[in-house]
């Protein structure tokens, strides 16, 4: 059992008519239903943790968890409004994001809703934290406290996909994230996401600090270049991808993640003691199949992950 735990929203994506206006298409989307939604059409055993609002985009990110065989055991409805992300997409394929967010069924995520699955939780193979759900408040504060309560039950990965317009402070939230660093097993970050969260600081010196804090598996990614991972005390491996043509690039990130896990638990290695003395083989399998499934969703338009036969 992997559980996504975090946000879930409808994507406002953005193409151009015939002559010239630009309007917006909703697409089911938020950083941590997208991975569950990709380990559903994976064929994993994928559940989704969070709330979904009892609005018409709701009924929407409902019926796609549902089609794409995601298990709603986690998930607590409210008639609070769904989240919007308008994402207005570049020639290269690069979304740019605005968020209509206030007082949303995610926002506002206390800790009492999630009490009731600490103890099943815990008891999973592996969480998938991270994104808006852990940077915006009040509901990052209740996500770092779940994750707290089950560290050292389960595998737990944690994607920082940061998202500046979230972090009203980013003294407090560096907090979180040092904190995050220091429970996790996995932890992905982007180039971008590490430049704005330390600057020109050494990026070698702060990764050996996250391997002594006990992190078995960091995950670099670099857009077009593929990924990196750091692990066993500093030995590094790198898996490139393949050139497609992209449409746009909403929920790249979310895929890989969702492919990375997948691929783990296929080789039966979603265990602390495991990833802790992973081999460079079984590593770059893992990353090799999880270009794959985000190299699939680039090609798509809006978050799209591949079902498993649609992965060559």
């Amino acid at each position: 059992m992997i559980i996504c735990a975090g946000e879930s929203l409808i994507d406002m994506v953005s193409y151009a008519t015939e002559n010239g206006e630009v309007q917006y298409t909703p697409h089911v989307g938020g950083s941590i239903l997208n991975s569950a939604i990709a380990l559903g059409r994976l064929g994993a055993d994928a559940y989704y943790c969070g709330a979904v609002s009892n609005d018409t985009f709701g009924g929407l990110i409902e019926d796609c968890i549902r089609e794409s065989r995601v298990q709603e055991d986690f998930i607590f409805k409210t008639n609070r409004p769904t989240t919007l992300a308008y994402s207005d997409i570049s020639d290269d394929g690069i979304a740019q994001y605005r968020f209509v967010d206030g007082h949303s069924a995610g926002r506002l995520i206390d800790e009492n809703s999630l009490k009731p699955f600490v103890n099943k939780i815990k008891n999973t193979k592996a969480l998938l934290v991270g994104g808006i759900s852990l940077q915006a408040e009040p509901c990052g504060k209740s996500w770092q406290w779940l994750v707290e309560q089950v560290a050292g039950g389960c595998v737990i990965y944690f994607d920082a996909n940061i998202r500046p317009d979230f972090i009203k402070d980013k003294d407090k939230y560096l907090k979180r994230f040092e904190r995050l660093t220091g429970i996790a097993d996995i932890v992905k970050i982007s180039e971008e996401d590490y430049s704005y969260l330390y600057g020109e600081q050494d990026f070698e010196k702060v990764t050996i600090e996250w391997l002594e804090k006990g992190i078995k598996l960091i995950v670099l990614t670099l857009g077009e270049k593929g990924a990196k991972v750091i692990f066993d005390g500093g030995k590094e491996i790198s898996v490139g991808i393949e050139a497609v043509k992209v449409i746009d690039t909403i929920a790249a990130g979310d895929s890989f993640n969702a492919g990375l896990l997948f691929d783990l638990d296929k080789q039966n290695m979603l265990d602390q003691e495991k990833l802790a003395s992973i081999d460079t083989s079984t590593l770059k399998k893992a990353l090799t199949f999880a270009n794959q499934v985000a190299s699939f969703t680039v090609t798509q338009k809006g978050a799209n992950p591949p079902w498993l036969h649609q992965i060559k």
